[in-house]
């Protein structure tokens, strides 16, 4: 189903409420140690809109969006998409909506099989859904082209493309399935900043086309005040301060929220001394801690 445009909708598309995900770390006896990663999470997300949930390492930020990606079971919680839930669903309905969200990775060639051709990786998902070889090497084609790379190197191997080139590649097997909602979970950490905002307005301009919408999980907040309507900032598990980008970066409230603008004020001043630009092509404001 093709996503309206133009139009706000009046439900949110993503809806998460109470999820909590619990570890157990230790050893199979002795010293297990409940850990809990993810504590009573909330937020929405509208279509065609994007929330970044930001956060250091650890703050629980990739458990959220392994649990809505369907990757993780949380321990407590509901997830609904578009209205609707997997619990007590069919396996055909969870499918479905297994489908309807795609994961974006921060390192691309460790989600994909190196001895795979590009083809190979990018039809995955459709040969899992049971679609015929011509098919699947038609919307193949068509994904590669809207992300920037030639169709004629669907026979290429995954090992002969760059890393940005590779990421490009993991967009494409994320949106041959047509999903409303992709999951980047730092899926532009580790690129170098020439290719970073490349792949940003990739992001961007496949949003706006397509009516995706997007929960972008990152640690660098210069990096989502260019690309996110909303912020939800993390910290042990929990959300401690959600808002408007505009309001988060101008008017930040919690401890966490300042050390991360601080942290990419350095990062921007270290990297404007070097080259003369910015990380992302916006000034990080904020108030001074």
């Amino acid at each position: 189903m093709t996503l309206p445009r133009a139009r706000e909708p009046a439900n949110s598309l993503l809806r998460v409420r109470g999820l909590s995900k619990r570890y157990v770390r230790g050893g199979l006896w002795r010293n297990r140690t409940p850990v809990l990663a993810a504590d009573a999470v909330d937020f929405e997300i509208f279509a065609g809109k994007t929330l970044a949930l930001v956060g250091e390492s650890g703050s629980g930020k990739s458990t959220v969006a392994r649990c809505v990606a369907r990757l993780e079971k949380p321990s407590a919680g509901q997830i609904w998409l578009d209205g609707e839930s997997p619990e007590n669903r069919s396996a055909r309905v969870r499918l479905l909506l297994r489908n309807q969200v795609q994961m974006v990775f921060q390192d691309p060639i460790t989600s994909m099989n190196p001895r795979f051709t590009a083809a190979q990786v990018v039809e995955e998902p459709l040969l899992i859904m049971g679609l015929e070889a011509a098919l699947r090497r038609d919307a193949a084609r068509t994904v590669m082209n809207e992300v920037g790379l030639s169709a004629d190197w669907l026979d290429r191997s995954v090992m002969e493309f760059s890393g940005g080139q590779r990421q490009r590649l993991a967009i494409a097997r994320a949106l041959v399935v047509r999903p409303k909602l992709l999951v980047l979970d730092e899926a532009l950490t580790g690129l170098d900043l020439s290719t970073q905002a490349q792949i940003a307005n990739l992001l961007l301009d496949l949003q706006a086309s397509h009516s995706l919408t997007y929960l972008l999980i990152s640690h660098d907040l210069a990096l989502v005040a260019r690309m996110a309507d909303t912020i939800a900032v993390m910290a042990s598990g929990r959300i401690v301060e959600m808002g408007t980008t505009l309001k988060v970066m101008n008017e930040p409230k919690h401890d966490e929220t300042l050390r991360l603008l601080a942290w990419a004020r350095v990062a921007q001043s270290n990297l404007a001394s070097i080259s003369g630009t910015s990380i992302s092509g916006t000034p990080i404001s904020g108030t001074s801690t």
